[in-house]
């Protein structure tokens, strides 16, 4: 039987066999060759403390009181967020896709995926628990370790195209996680006249030089804020957090200008203990926005209809297939699935020897 990566209740990660089910019209099954999955992103979910006592109201959106018992947030039945493989079987009304096909998309740690080809009329996040993901791309020459890297790379788009981030720009990345540095590369790409890495971890600020980074700095040694600061003569025009820490977040308002715009865009848990939004960001006048489509993805852009998340996503491929959008080095380690339980635990432990997880099969 074929195995597949799995989180237990105590949010322990480890591999369990599956029943191969027959496939529905529309859906094709892939014999996956790689996978991967955001572990930041996980090990927030598994943090809670935001669902602590506390239940979403939809309708109002807001977060609001309650007894009872917070629902366990990371679901068993899904680990990864993309992956690469071949199409094995195809369904009785598929036309666009044959067995023997390279593909790349959503997917599954799992030793096959099942793919829902038709892509519906209006865009629906797949998330961590829906087992039937829409949205492949034919792999071509495109290398499958980038083509892991489609996913994230929303996030880092998104956030560089809702903060308006322009030609010319003085930009700060803060965190330099997968999505971080993917941020890195984007707004690179994006024309930053000056363009600044923080992160602690000396691999990430490595890792951000290579994809175009200016200026690296690590702020457990330096105020990196007045840094960026006395470096720019006023600050950046754009700043970006997303290493989901207060005292990140903390840092991008410190460094960006008069004026400028400072984008959260890390999934932070907790109360705001190293936050001080009395202090620059109030005499500063800044701006600051929660990109549309990184904590909500069931919505599209703030330029939507010009761009929805269809567009968004094609658009990575094609700027990967061009070589333009691509991180090397950046799925680090590159582990067998039979040693994923032991690779998450160096996630959950010693998070700075993981820049992003990639599993082989």
């Amino acid at each position: 039987m074929p195995i597949k990566a799995v989180f237990n209740e105590e949010h322990e990660a480890t591999l369990v066999e599956y029943d191969e089910r027959p496939l529905l019209p529309n859906e094709v099954r892939i014999q996956t060759e790689y996978a991967a999955g955001k572990h930041g992103t996980t090990m927030h979910m598994m943090d809670g403390r935001n669902r602590q006592g506390q239940r979403w109201d939809e309708e109002k959106r807001l977060y609001l009181p309650s007894d009872d018992p917070d629902p366990d947030p990371v679901p068993d039945s899904h680990v990864g967020t993309s992956g690469v493989g071949v199409i094995i079987e195809v369904g009785a009304d598929v036309r666009d896709w044959n067995v023997g096909d390279r593909v790349f998309g959503f997917m599954d740690v799992s030793e096959t995926n099942i793919i829902t080809v038709d892509r519906p009329t209006e865009f629906i996040w797949p998330g961590f628990a829906q087992p039937s993901p829409w949205l492949i791309w034919e792999l071509e020459e495109l290398d499958p370790l980038t083509a892991l890297c489609f996913e994230p790379a929303y996030v880092a788009v998104n956030s560089a195209r809702e903060s308006n981030l322009r030609f010319g720009d003085a930009v700060a990345v803060v965190g330099l996680g997968a999505i971080g540095l993917l941020t890195v590369k984007v707004a690179a790409l994006c024309g930053a006249e000056v363009l600044f890495a923080v992160d602690p971890i000396p691999k990430r600020r490595q890792l951000a030089q290579e994809y175009g980074a200016h200026h690296v700095i690590d702020p457990f040694t330096v105020d990196a804020a007045l840094e960026i600061k006395e470096m720019t003569g006023g600050g950046v025009d754009v700043a970006i957090e997303i290493s989901g820490h207060y005292a990140a977040l903390d840092t991008a308002i410190r460094a960006a200008r008069f004026g400028g715009t400072v984008c959260q865009a890390g999934a932070i848990s907790g109360n705001a203990a190293e936050l001080w939004l009395g202090r620059e960001f109030l005499t500063n006048s800044l701006r600051m926005i929660v990109p549309r489509g990184n904590g909500a993805m069931e919505y599209a852009p703030s330029d939507y209809p010009l761009w929805d998340q269809y567009r968004v996503f094609d658009a990575i491929v094609s700027m990967m297939k061009q070589d333009k959008l691509t991180v090397p080095g950046l799925i680090d380690p590159l582990v067998s699935i039979e040693d994923f339980p032991e690779t998450f635990e160096l996630i959950k432990h010693d998070p700075s020897e993981v820049v992003k997880y990639g599993v082989r099969f």
